[in-house]
């Protein structure tokens, strides 16, 4: 028997009937739909753009007067610029000192060599000539004084072993013609030998003595090098220098003139590394379903994401243990997870890639945990009710 409506008017209607098939199948189809439609699972968190690298201190060994700073906190700098100078007058004097003294010691190296090749005359390279003139001059007259005196010593020496020579070979002709006694030959031998040991104890005390100055003399210019070294190294340090590309985080010194204490931090240096990373924290929670190697979509809060899209990431370190922020215990420092995500570059828009992206930035994480029916989405109320039911 079907069913018979009527209006005010007495006319009979069967809408009724059709609007219920209708809602029926548009819900029928809706189920359908509903479980084979997928949507995304999403863990959401709070996040900070972190460098790979740990914060780079630029100090000083040994301290000194700040001279001059070129760089502010928040500036970009490139490795090798110079972010500041400290007072090095002190330095370049031990430098210059010890290079005067390092270039009169090679002339007097050059000078000894001449000598040990029995020469009278010996070339200097032209940077120690003007470096230090006198010396080599200096050097220069002693070498012809020395020559000229070990000259004279060993042609004097010469001179008295010939007089001996003479005089024994007489002795033994007359020795042999029974002229002259035996004793005179021994006494002529004895003093050609004395001639002989004289000639030949000037030459070796000299070679000993130029063997002895010489060794003296390296050692002083290995000496000194390391001196000038140290100098030279001092020096450098006077020169605040970035080590890589980074961002100025933190200046301990300001004031021009101030004293830096030796080993003080000056500067403080955020790198800016190739590779970007994100430090989110998610709720304990949530944890479960995160695994390093899922995606992610990241939204940093300084660019507006409606212009610049968002970025992809990928998870690769979750921490073993939750966290607290002591900064915000007070506030809202519930334990945290912290879950480190790197930003995939090659998946960056042209736009994108003239972003220039700090450390410290915020950003908001959203990680693709899974996906569920809309069906399942929409029961998981009745799921919770069912439990609820059964609890005592």
């Amino acid at each position: 028997m079907t069913a018979v409506w009527s209006d005010e008017f007495g006319f009979r209607s069967r809408r009724p009937s059709a609007v219920i098939w209708a809602v029926g199948a548009a819900v029928a189809v809706f189920l359908i739909w509903a479980s084979f439609a997928w949507l995304d699972e999403i863990v959401s968190g709070q996040g900070t753009v972190v460098s790979s690298s740990r914060p780079q201190i630029i100090q000083n060994l040994e301290g000194g007067i700040l001279a001059e700073l070129n760089v502010a906190e928040g500036n970009v700098v490139e490795p090798g610029q110079v972010l500041g100078r400290l007072q090095s007058t002190q330095y370049h004097a031990a430098v210059d000192d010890y290079s005067d003294q390092l270039a009169g010691l090679e002339i007097r190296r050059l000078r000894i060599e001449a000598e040990m090749r029995g020469e009278s005359r010996f070339l200097v390279p032209e940077n120690l000539a003007e470096r230090v003139p006198d010396i080599v001059a200096s050097e220069a007259s002693l070498l012809k004084a020395r020559a000229a005196d070990f000259t004279a010593r060993k042609e004097g020496a010469q001179a008295v072993l010939d007089q001996a020579a003479r005089e024994l070979d007489i002795m033994e002709r007359m020795f042999k013609q029974e002229v002259a006694p035996a004793i005179e030959v021994t006494r002529a031998r004895k003093a050609h030998r004395d001639a002989e040991n004289k000639l030949s104890d000037t030459i070796t005390q000299t070679e000993l003595e130029r063997a002895r100055e010489y060794s003296d003399t390296l050692a002083e210019i290995s000496s000194l090098e390391q001196k000038l070294k140290i100098a030279q190294d001092q020096l450098a340090r006077t020169m605040l220098v970035a080590p890589m590309k980074g961002v100025v985080n933190k200046i301990g010194i300001t004031t021009i003139g101030g004293v830096v204490r030796p080993g003080e931090e000056i500067l403080q240096i955020i790198p800016l590394d190739e590779e970007l990373y994100i430090d989110a924290k998610v709720k304990p929670r949530d944890i479960a379903s995160v695994r390093e190697g899922q995606t992610a979509v990241i939204k940093l809060s300084a660019y507006d994401y409606t212009i610049y899209g968002s970025l992809k990431g990928e998870v690769t370190f979750v921490s073993a243990d939750t966290f607290i922020d002591e900064r915000s215990r007070a506030a809202d420092g519930d334990p945290h997870y912290i879950v480190t995500l790197k930003v995939d570059l090659s998946e960056l828009s042209e736009r994108q890639k003239n972003l220039e992206i700090r450390p410290g930035m915020q950003a908001s994480v959203e990680l693709e945990t899974g996906a569920k029916t809309v069906l399942t989405y929409l029961l998981k109320p009745l799921y919770k009710s069912n439990e609820a039911l059964r609890e005592r």
